[in-house]
């Protein structure tokens, strides 16, 4: 039974994984984009937002391959994850073959400002502001000096080839990224201080200094005065959503905690109720779920993670029924709890694990969010074990099966007299769990006192979906 659980597991990821990208993303099912303007909007919490940038991706893709008329970014964003933006203006944005205009609606700061640079235009709602572009460090603190050296230089030769590409001014850029603690800096009427980044309103990144504005191509209130400056006027214009699959597949994943508390949960009451089967397939649909959306929404869960969680579980399963002992059973633990948490990491971030610091140092911030997700996973999992064993037998569907596994096993009725203080048999080590036999039926056991040899005489002291027994000559000590 558990194996062909196993293999049933195995077969759905292996499905998911099969299914071709258009039809697993939804791109037949959604509106053409051909000779249409792409608005993608850039609001305040999607720069921090890995699946934001992976739905991007795929809409400029589309937006290439289908001959969209040009793509609009809707900046109003106080910045966020620096990595990732660079990786999309880099891989995207400065390789994209149609019009790629940005639209500050009210603020594009930090990394809202690269975006921005990035694009082919950029115009400015009248009250809207644009600059502070300063890397800092995953907590919002300063970075160490040597590190940030580091970092910049990275990221200025990353911009240098995008911004030149498009026809912005680099100086105005490096101001607005970089710290100058010696000297102050001059931009048209802005000043900018000692030790201090460049901020432009509307009205001063207009301003021409050379025959050139500071940086944006006009002042736009509206998304139509955009497109009509652009002679786009009349042109259909499309806000792309991401697809109820993609929805779909991103809430799985950030719900991962849960989805280990009640598979661990599901499996351990599966052998704890042998041949039963019902929370076996909730443990096989929920860790197939857990894996496919993880791997759907961008993380590390794949054929290779699936592999080892699958043969960790066997090798506990042949730890409780085959060969006890202890090591099989922890190297199999090991397996499995260790494929849950790296198939949580971020597939993209742990390809940058040797950029910009020690690979300790970055694979650890990489995988500490993991980690917690993990440990509140196996804590939910412990006090859902907790709570089945103290409610689940008192439910009469649950009785119910049970009575009617027992007399399909052809053994005859269960009694229904207490079994407390009657001798058993131990079938198997109790380790301390374990198999009796007690009145020609087959129980679970746990031993309250240790280990118990197969072929011990044990008393019962409590009954339940797990009898607690001890050994007889305890019990007459």
């Amino acid at each position: 039974m558990r194996a062909l659980l196993l293999l049933l597991l195995t077969a759905l990821f292996c499905i998911a994984e099969e299914v071709p990208e258009q039809t697993v993303m939804g791109k037949s099912e959604e509106m053409s984009l051909t000779g249409k303007v792409v608005v993608l909007p850039v609001g305040q919490d999607d720069l921090v937002n890995k699946q934001a940038f992976r739905f991007w991706h795929r809409m400029l893709e589309r937006a290439m391959d289908e001959k969209a008329r040009a793509v609009v970014l809707e900046l109003d964003t106080p910045g966020g994850l620096a990595f990732d933006t660079r990786d999309i203006i880099t891989d995207d944005f400065g390789k994209l073959d149609i019009p790629l205009i940005a639209w500050v609606k009210r603020e594009a700061l930090s990394a809202g400002a690269l975006i921005a640079f990035s694009s082919d235009r950029i115009y400015m709602a009248p009250d809207s502001t644009i600059g502070s572009a300063g890397l800092i460090n995953g907590t919002g603190q300063e970075i160490e000096k040597v590190m940030r050296a580091k970092l910049e230089s990275a990221f200025e030769a990353s911009m240098r080839a995008v911004v030149e590409k498009k026809g912005h001014r680099m100086d105005v850029l490096r101001a607005m990224m970089f710290v100058d603690e010696e000297n102050e800096q001059q931009f048209g009427s802005v000043t900018v201080r000692k030790g201090g980044l460049l901020n432009l309103t509307a009205s001063e990144a207009i301003e021409e200094v050379d025959g050139k504005p500071l940086l944006a191509a006009g002042i736009a209130g509206t998304l139509e005065e955009v497109l009509e400056i652009e002679g786009l006027e009349g042109v259909e214009v499309i806000r792309p959503e991401p697809t109820g699959f993609e929805k779909f597949a991103w809430w799985v994943a950030s719900i991962s905690p849960l989805l280990i508390a009640l598979g661990i949960g599901t499996a351990y009451f599966e052998l704890k109720a042998p041949g039963f089967g019902l929370f076996g397939f909730i443990s096989l649909g929920v860790f197939g779920l857990f894996f496919f959306g993880n791997n759907i929404a961008g993380n590390l869960a794949g054929y290779e993670l699936m592999a080892i969680f699958v043969v960790g579980i066997v090798l506990i399963i042949l730890e409780i029924f085959v060969i006890p002992g202890g090591i099989v059973g922890i190297i199999g633990a090991l397996m499995s709890v260790g494929s849950l948490w790296f198939a949580m990491a971020d597939r993209v971030d742990f390809s940058r694990i040797d950029e910009g610091g020690s690979i300790v140092s970055n694979l650890g911030d990489v995988l500490i969010g993991p980690a917690l997700g993990l440990a509140l996973g196996i804590l939910g999992a412990i006090g859902l074990m907790l709570l089945f064993m103290r409610y689940l037998p008192d439910l009469p569907l649950f009785r119910g099966l049970v009575a009617k596994e027992a007399l399909a096993s052809g053994q005859g009725g269960e009694s229904t007299k207490s079994l407390v203080g009657l001798i058993a048999v131990a079938l198997t080590d109790l380790r301390p769990t374990g198999t009796i036999l007690i009145e020609g039926m087959k129980k679970d056991a746990i031993s309250k006192h240790g280990l118990i040899e197969k072929d011990s005489e044990v008393r019962v002291l409590k009954e339940g979906m797990t009898f607690e027994v001890e050994r007889v000559d305890e019990g007459l000590a």
